[in-house]
C-alpha cells in the first residue's frame, strides 16, 4: 500500500529526541511538526491537519496519556503512538484501553523498528479513511436501489457495511 505524504506531530520535552525523530521521519517523505509539551501539541493540532501523533509519556505538566486523551476526544481521526522510558505494564494497558493508542513503544527504541511502526500506523490511518469513504458511498447508494434485484443488492450492501464497520471500528476503539 502506498501512503501519501503525511503530517506527523512529535511531542517530547527532550529537544534531542525531537531533533532525532524529526530527521528520521523527514527522510520517509513526511511533514514533521514538533512540540515540547502536551499544551504545545494541542495548539499544533488545532492549527494543522495531523495524521499521526507520537508522544512521550513522561513530560512535565500534562503527561503523555493526559495529552493523548485530549487528542482522542478532540481529534478522533488522529492515530497515536506513546513513547516511554519506563516499562510499566499498567501504563501500557491504560494507553491501549483508555486512550486508544495504536502502539506503545519503550525508550530507548530501535530507529528502524520505530520507522516500521510509523509506516504501519500511517497505513492504518489510510485504511480508516478509505473505509469511511466506502461507507459514505454505500450509504448514498442505498436509497437509489430499485428494481427486481434491489432486495439482494440491499442485503449485499448491508452485509458489506456490517463487515467493514465491525473489525476496523473495534480496532480503532
Amino acid at each position: 500500500m502506498v501512503v501519501s505524504k503525511s503530517t506527523i506531530l512529535i511531542v517530547d520535552d527532550d529537544a534531542t529526541i525531537l531533533m532525532l525523530m524529526s530527521n528520521v521521519f523527514m527522510y520517509d517523505n513526511n511533514y514533521i511538526l514538533t512540540a515540547e509539551s502536551g499544551e504545545g501539541g494541542l495548539v499544533k493540532l488545532k492549527n494543522n491537519k495531523i495524521d499521526l501523533v507520537i508522544s512521550d509519556q513522561n513530560m512535565p505538566g500534562m503527561n503523555g496519556l493526559q495529552f493523548l486523551k485530549r487528542v482522542r476526544a478532540e481529534h478522533p481521526d488522529v492515530v497515536t503512538i506513546v513513547l516511554t522510558a519506563s516499562g510499566e505494564v499498567e501504563t501500557a494497558v491504560k494507553a491501549v484501553n483508555e486512550v486508544g493508542v495504536y502502539q506503545f513503544i519503550l525508550k530507548p527504541f530501535n530507529v528502524m523498528d520505530l520507522r516500521l511502526t510509523v509506516r504501519r500506523a500511517l497505513e492504518y490511518k489510510q485504511l480508516l479513511e478509505e473505509r469511511n469513504l466506502l461507507l459514505q458511498v454505500v450509504t448514498n447508494l442505498e436509497p437509489h436501489i430499485n428494481g427486481p434485484v434491489s432486495g439482494k443488492l440491499r442485503d449485499l450492501l448491508h452485509r458489506f457495511r456490517l463487515n467493514v464497520q465491525g473489525p476496523l471500528l473495534e480496532a480503532q476503539n
